[in-house]
């Protein structure tokens, strides 16, 4: 359709699945971990599940320091070692938020984050580069053994897009595969849910794939507009296929026993749900 498209690929599976493709490479194209945006601080918090008194020293460290001072992720880590304990509750915080960012720079994930930069985004450029083809771009985050790294990544990724192209309204579609990393009920990360709510306005469009409806927190359902459900059998996601959609009774109970190619289809331009078929 000629829209750009981004594929945050969980598992590395889509390279199987397209015939045509290019590919992101993580290790290839690092991010800026901190901008001075408060929300690179909100989405560290929220992956790492930092305890709110690591989230304020954190942030408190970043207004101490100067970040383009540091060189390395591993500086920053040694002048964090480095505060002096004023309580107990700081050192017990400290020793607990170094360690939680200490993941980022084992094995070889040093290479996928940087603290700071002289241009703003250059990382992004390969990755638009990418988008400007008229086929998908996959970004390969299943080459991140660590999940919690493979989720930073995504998000940062996801945040850096969005901050770069929404000022000029750009058409891109990110799929976002395996939601449920990212938008798990009750453990949701705060920035993609305002995603799902705001960036539309921006010509920015979000594809959220997920195996089961009821792992998804409400912002998921509620805030995307067209919704694809192949064949569902859990009795709890048919009762909230129920509440989310205007639907007839015969179409929910045939859910389970559609076939493979198959899917009920609900978008705001059609008055209900119907059944269809992808050739």
């Amino acid at each position: 359709m000629g829209i750009p498209t981004i594929i945050l690929d969980w598992h590395s599976e889509y390279r199987q699945l397209l015939l045509d493709y290019s590919v992101i490479d993580p290790y290839d194209t690092s991010l800026q971990l901190f901008t001075g945006d408060p929300n690179d601080i909100s989405a560290i918090s929220n992956v790492l599940e930092l305890t709110p008194p690591q989230e304020y020293l954190l942030e408190r460290l970043l207004k101490r320091i100067e970040v383009s001072k540091l060189k390395t992720l591993e500086a920053f880590l040694d002048y964090l070692e480095s505060l002096p304990d004023e309580s107990s509750w700081m050192r017990e915080s400290k020793l607990s938020l170094h360690r939680k960012l200490s993941l980022l720079i084992r094995d070889n994930y040093s290479s996928l984050f940087k603290l700071h930069s002289h241009v703003q985004y250059p990382t992004l450029q390969d990755v638009l580069s990418e988008l400007n083809r008229s086929v998908p771009c996959i970004v390969d985050l299943g080459r991140i053994a660590d999940t919690s790294v493979r989720k930073l990544y995504a998000v940062f990724l996801l945040k850096r897009l969005v901050d770069f192209l929404a000022p000029s309204k750009k058409p891109i579609l990110v799929v976002i595969e395996e939601a449920q990393n990212y938008l798990l009920r009750n453990q949701a990360i705060k920035l993609i849910c305002e995603m799902l709510r705001e960036v539309r306005k921006f010509n920015f469009g979000l594809v959220a794939i997920s195996q089961s409806i009821q792992q998804l927190a409400d912002d998921a359902i509620v805030n995307t507009n067209t919704k694809i459900f192949h064949a569902i059998k859990s009795r709890s996601d048919l009762e909230l296929v129920e509440k989310t959609l205007y639907i007839d009774i015969q179409l929910l109970m045939t859910l389970p026993y559609i076939e493979p190619g198959e899917a009920v289809y609900s978008t705001p331009t059609l008055k209900k749900a119907v059944l269809i078929r992808v050739e």
